[in-house]
């Protein structure tokens, strides 16, 4: 048996092999460019999409921004608010005492005069 003979069942199954290779290679070339296309259109629609999600979530961190400010607006008059009650209680309370003094004062002095007039009176008698 010679080399050729060996390989003659080999040559023909590798050159259908070889034709098949190149057969699918020429389909896959040729429809390479519509698959391109069609993959750079899925591509673009995709880009698209997260440009137009990307949009989306910056309105709405903008939305948040701006609701955190309003919010921080209303704790500030909220705060100011409160101290300024605080301020006006501390006020009532310190009239309150001053009043309560005046009070046991005019109170002592009535007792004073109390015992004057009943000291009058009975020495009257």
């Amino acid at each position: 048996m010679s080399s050729s003979s060996c390989l003659a069942p080999i040559m023909p199954a590798s050159q259908t092999d070889g034709e098949e290779a190149a057969a699918s290679l020429r389909e896959g070339l040729l429809q390479r460019p519509s698959a391109r296309r069609e993959t750079i259109e899925r591509l673009r629609e995709r880009a698209e999409a997260l440009r137009r999600e990307l949009d989306a979530a910056k309105d709405g961190a903008e939305a948040a921004e701006v609701a955190a400010q309003h919010a921080e607006g209303r704790e500030r008059a909220a705060a100011a608010e409160i101290q300024a009650t605080a301020r006006t209680s501390e006020m009532q309370e310190q009239k309150l005492r001053e009043l309560e003094d005046e009070l046991r004062y005019k109170d002592g002095r009535i007792k004073v005069l109390e015992a004057i007039a009943k000291t009058i009176t009975t020495k009257k008698k």
